[in-house]
Order: C-alpha cells, then sequence, then structure tokens
C-alpha cells in the first residue's frame, strides 16, 4: 500500500481522562504523526480523555481534523470547540458508520467498551466481506494482550484483517507494509450489518452470550457500551464455559483497572460457568447509573489545545 493513498485516518480510542500518562503520551505521539504525516484525522469529536488529546495535537502539528459526534453528546458540551469540521449525527450508530466510511485506514488506541464496540464491528464487517480497510492496533504497553489472546481462538477471526504494534511509530510503516486481502467492497450503507435497534427495540429480556465469535463480541461490546450510557437496562450475562469467554474477561478487568471504564462498569454484567448460575445472577442483576462526566471523562482537554496555539 501507498501511504500516498491514504488520505484520512480514522482512530478509535477512549475518552477516559482518568488513565496513565503512557496512554496519553501515546494519543499525543499519534497526533502529532498524523499531521507530519500531512493526513487527515476522523475522530469522536469529543474533548475529554484520549479524544481531546489527539485531537488537540493533530490540530496543533497543522493536520485536519474532523469530528463525529451524536447530538446528546454535544448538547453535554463535551464538544471540541476548535475542530476544522465538526459532523452531528442523531445517534452512536451513524456516528460509526459515518466514522468508517471516511476512513482509509483505521488505527485502534488503548479504550473501552466503546473502542472494543468499534473494532469488533469493522473486523466483523470484513469477516462479511463488506470491506478491506486496514485495521492496525496499537498495543501500549501489552494493554490488548488479553484481547488478542481471546480473538485469535475465535472461528471468524483472520489475522489479514488486523495488524499489532507496540508503537505509535511504526503505525505508518505498518500500513505501507499492508497487503489488502482479496475481495470486493461494498459502499452501500444499508448492507452494513448493526445490533443497536435489535438491543433497544424494548424487551427487558436477558442478553446471554454462550458462543464466542467476532460477531458475538461485537454484539455484546454495542449492548455494554449502550448500557454504560443508560440507553437500555437489560441484564446482560457471559456464560463462560470452558473459560471460552476468559481472556476477554481479563481484559476488561485490565480496562478497568487502567480506568478505561469506570469502576463499576464491571456491575453492568454477570459471567458464570453454569447455565443455573448465570440465570439466577441475570435475575439479581440491578440497573447501575453511571455518571460518565465525573466517573470516566474527567477535566476537558481544551485547555490544552489552547496552550498548544499559544506556544506557536
Amino acid at each position: 500500500m501507498k501511504l500516498s493513498d491514504i488520505k484520512r485516518v480514522t482512530v478509535y480510542l477512549g475518552s477516559s481522562g482518568r488513565c496513565r500518562p503512557i496512554f496519553k503520551e501515546t494519543a499525543k505521539e499519534l497526533g502529532l504523526l498524523i499531521g507530519k504525516e500531512k493526513k487527515t484525522l476522523v475522530y469522536g469529536g469529543m474533548d475529554s480523555g484520549l479524544m481531546g488529546i489527539i485531537a488537540n495535537n493533530a490540530l496543533a502539528a497543522k493536520a485536519r481534523v474532523i469530528g463525529v459526534i451524536p447530538k446528546n453528546l454535544k448538547d453535554s458540551e463535551r464538544i471540541h470547540p476548535s475542530l476544522n469540521e465538526t459532523i452531528l449525527v442523531p445517534d452512536l450508530w451513524e456516528r460509526k458508520l459515518k466514522m468508517f466510511r471516511r476512513a482509509d485506514a483505521i488505527l485502534v488506541l488503548p479504550g473501552g467498551f466503546g473502542t472494543l464496540d468499534e473494532m469488533t464491528e469493522v473486523l466483523h464487517w470484513a469477516d462479511c466481506g463488506l470491506h478491506r480497510k486496514p485495521i492496525v492496533l496499537v498495543n501500549t504497553e501489552g494493554y490488548w494482550d488479553p484481547l488478542i489472546e481471546y480473538l485469535q481462538t475465535l472461528p471468524d477471526y483472520r489475522e489479514e484483517f488486523l495488524r499489532v504494534t507496540d508503537s505509535v511509530a511504526k503505525v505508518f510503516n505498518v500500513l505501507k507494509s499492508w497487503n489488502t486481502p482479496e475481495g470486493p467492497s461494498e459502499d452501500d450503507p444499508a448492507k452494513f450489518p448493526h445490533f443497536e435497534d435489535e438491543i433497544l427495540r424494548g424487551s427487558k429480556d436477558p442478553l446471554i452470550f454462550d458462543n464466542p465469535t467476532i460477531k458475538n463480541t461485537y454484539i455484546l461490546a454495542t449492548a455494554l457500551g449502550l448500557k454504560q450510557l443508560d440507553k437500555h437496562a437489560r441484564p446482560i450475562g457471559i456464560l463462560n464455559k470452558d473459560k471460552k469467554f476468559s481472556s476477554l474477561v481479563k481484559w476488561i478487568e485490565r480496562a478497568q483497572k487502567e480506568h478505561f471504564i469506570s469502576d463499576r462498569c464491571t456491575q453492568l454484567f454477570s459471567v458464570d460457568e453454569e447455565s443455573s448460575a448465570l440465570k439466577k445472577k441475570l435475575s439479581e442483576q440491578k440497573h447501575i447509573h453511571i455518571d460518565l462526566d465525573q466517573e470516566k471523562w474527567g477535566p476537558s482537554e481544551t485547555a490544552t489545545h489552547i496552550e498548544l496555539q499559544r506556544k506557536n
């Protein structure tokens, strides 16, 4: 692949402002690198956490930055105020679709349920034969190790759709060496499957995941992300028979430890190896309201951008 073929890079990454400095440095480095390579950054439009940091530094490096954000998040005043273009959409599904369609390549930094949702979504679409866009996972300090171990056990996971690097500095070299897998690409938005409507259709029935696949992991991540946002209150359960989901659960615990999800996000779902025990846990699962502004996002990163502008 020629780097000149890549004009716009979509980056999936966490909105948490409470993670360790190493992850913030990674976002800063990638933002500056995107500007140095004269690419356009497409991201989720927020001013918080790694999302705010990557936008700030891409702007400081003279990159064009496009943010795609749902209107309800705009109303919460967490929209970045200094982007070159802001696209307002009605919901999270439209946000993800527009970010994907604007991408020539996709990069994934550390994040939580939303980042997992976005990454498994594009992996599922690739497995369905709908696209052949490069997807590069940046595995800072082994953050994604448990998830990679889990993905490699799944029947619908194909390594040619995902490259892993431990360093932001290597990202564009990985893209240059990318060999596009064979197969057609599809540009009709109606043909890209998504599961938000099924999750939100009003049923109170539990969502139980007992078959580990890319598709089911995508649905699980979507359900967790929507529940985190108070979009539904359906019980969510993982039937971990034969420990098939153990590495995924280990990654969720890592995401909590690194503060990409709040301490109470692990109460959004239940896990058990036995079906009867899981059903009992689901019947006792309580609705958890998570104040994302206080528990996850933290202070705005916009001041950082203002300081960078003044230095220049």
